[in-house]
Parts: structure tokens; sequence; C-alpha cells
């Protein structure tokens, strides 16, 4: 399914200058970003609705699967997320439901972390979160009309042109590339992860859509707990500080855009000129970098005014330090669990599945 892991520095990599390194992913940064932008350009033309750049968002979760799962990988993740777009939507409408819908995708996303492809399909629960608690306005009123077939069936096509579009492209880009093996994880380590993505991301689904006014945009709580969320014990601590650092660095950055810019189409710029660096940065170590420039890229890119900016920021910092600390916690009992578990040598074994194309 993908190509044989290689080693990650060459002679010639170690060789090439920092300024060399950066120019080069600041090249890759801005066609990926270009790529991603296309099907947002072009659903915006056919549907004049702002709903449209939604379609970014799912080219991000399409590259991201391509990239640690392989092609197949990324063209099942097309169409699951076109398929549960207008399920997600329509089951938002009451927090029994949308909580639900949430365990199931957490469930799977855990079941596919045996085979290491948990990372590979995390961004679709991820955006779910958003067409679950706030799904984006369509027509002139600018209202959400969760029962609206049409609307439902253009969201769709949106998540799915956004996604599949990258996933045509990128086999070519990447076709001399090396990507890594999907990592397979023991049932030891899968049980315990399946279990808190599951439990802490249904009970705040469920929380955020019973308030919703006090949870203005609750799916950042959700999101942040997918992501703090790992397979093991290993940097769980070390990625939440990390997380929690670079998101309030980059609330300071939209606080200061939103001081001085007041045109929505400024701020979209800003948001792709901050979504190519946040891009080049990830491919360095440093996560708290990346986090810094991805925080203001996806404030600008989804919101609907300028004013709707700084209670966006405000809110994902207030969302974000709430998830980091339940991730913190879940980690702990898992830690302690684990530790107790060696001690008396009870619990599910380490066996390892099979990976087909490993």
């Amino acid at each position: 399914m993908t190509s044989p892991p290689s080693s990650d520095v060459s002679p010639a990599r170690a060789q090439r200058p920092l300024y060399a390194t950066l120019a080069r992913r600041v090249v890759v940064a801005i066609a990926i970003t270009i790529l991603l932008v296309i099907p947002s350009v072009v659903m915006l033309a056919i549907t004049h609705e702002s709903a449209a750049t939604w379609a970014t968002a799912a080219g991000i979760g399409s590259v991201v699967a391509v990239a640690a799962g392989g092609v197949e990988v990324g063209v099942m993740t097309a169409v699951v997320m076109a398929i549960l777009t207008p399920v997600s939507i329509g089951a938002g409408g009451t927090p029994i439901t949308g909580a639900a819908l949430m365990a199931l995708m957490c469930l799977t996303v855990g079941r596919l972390s045996r085979f290491g492809l948990q990372g590979a399909t995390l961004l679709v629960p991820i955006f779910m979160a958003w067409m679950i608690i706030d799904p984006p306005f369509w027509g002139p009123q600018h209202t959400v009309n969760r029962a609206d077939g049409g609307y439902l069936a253009w969201m769709a096509v949106i998540f799915f042109v956004g996604a599949i579009v990258p996933v045509i492209v990128l086999p070519f880009a990447l076709r001399k590339l090396n990507l890594p093996t999907p990592k397979p994880h023991s049932r030891r380590e899968a049980v315990p992860y399946t279990a808190t993505i599951t439990v802490l991301t249904t009970a705040g689904t469920f929380v955020v859509l019973q308030n919703p006014k006090q949870f203005v945009a609750g799916a950042w709580l959700i999101a942040t707990i997918l992501v703090l969320a790992q397979v093991g014990d290993v940097d769980t601590v070390r990625r939440t500080i990390g997380r929690v650092l670079g998101t309030l660095l980059g609330m300071l950055v939209v606080a200061g855009t939103v001081l001085w810019v007041h045109s929505l189409a400024a701020v979209y710029a800003i948001g792709i000129v901050f979504a190519v660096a946040a891009i080049a940065a990830k491919f360095s170590p440093h996560y708290w970098v990346y986090m810094a420039l991805i925080t203001p890229t996806v404030v600008l890119l989804n919101a609907s005014s300028s004013t709707e900016v700084a209670n966006l920021g405000e809110q994902r910092a207030v969302d974000t330090l709430l998830g980091a600390a339940l991730v913190l916690l879940a980690a702990a009992i898992t830690i302690g669990y684990s530790r107790w578990e060696k001690q008396h040598g009870h619990g599910p074994t380490t066996r390892e599945p099979v990976v087909v194309g490993s």
C-alpha cells in the first residue's frame, strides 16, 4: 500500500544548506496550498455560498490520508467524508444522535489504530464534529436547515470534490518519495486509546449540543481531544504542552489581525499565507511552531465575518485548554492502569495484526 521506509537523512540532505531546505519546503507548501484552494474556488463559483470553502478542509483530510495510508486509503476517505457529511449535519439536530455518531466514528478510528491507520483517518471525525455541532450557513438568509435535502446534497458534493482532487493529483507528486509504512499497534495500546477518544468525544459532543450558547465553537473541544490523544503513553504530555503553547501564540496573531484588518477578503488572504507557513512548518520537528501557525490558519479561513474571527479565536483558546486538561487526565488514568496491569501480569494480548503491503 505504501513504499518501504527509508533513512530520513541522506548524505545529500545532510549537506544541503538551511536556506535551501527552507526554500524547498516553502515551494512544496505553496503547491499543496494551491491544490487545496482550487476546489474551493470552483465550488464557490458554482454555488455562490461561503460553505464551499469547506472543500479545502476536505482536501486537507485526503492529503493526510494519502500521505499516511496510501492512495487506497485516500479514496476511501474521500468517499466516507462525502457520505458522512449529510449524515453528520442531520445527526447534530439532537444531542443524543450527534453523540452517538461521534462514538461510532471514534470506535472506527480506534479499530484502525491496530493497523496504524488512525493518523490517516483522524481528520474525518474532526471535520465531522463541525458538521455535527456547527455546520456552515446556506442561502441568502444565512441559516442552517438540517432537514433541507438540497443543502445536504451540496455539502456532500463539496466535501467529495475537495477530497478527491488531491487524491488524484498527489500520487504523481509523491511517486519519488518513500512514505513511511503504517505502524501497527498492539491491542494493549489500541484499547485504552479507543476508550479514551470515544468516551471523551461522545460526552463532549453531547454536552456541547445540549448547551450551544455556552460552547459557541464547541467543535474545537472535540478536535483538541482527538489531536492530543495518542496511541500509548509516549509524547502525550509533551505534545499537549506544545499544542497549548502554540495555540496561545496563534491567538495573539489572531488578535492582532482582527485589530488591524476589517475586510473579510483580507482575512482570507492572510489565512492562506499562514496556511503556506503552517504546511512548511509541519515538516519540522518543532510541533509548537506548527500549532502557532495552523491556529490562525484555521480560524481565519473558517470565519464568515471579520467580527466572528475574534469570537472564534477566544473560544478556541478556552476549548483547547479544556480539551488538554481532559486528555491529560485520561492519559494519567490509562498510564496508571497500564503500569498496574504490567505488574500483575493481566490484560489483553500484545499480539500485533498483520498489515497488508507492509
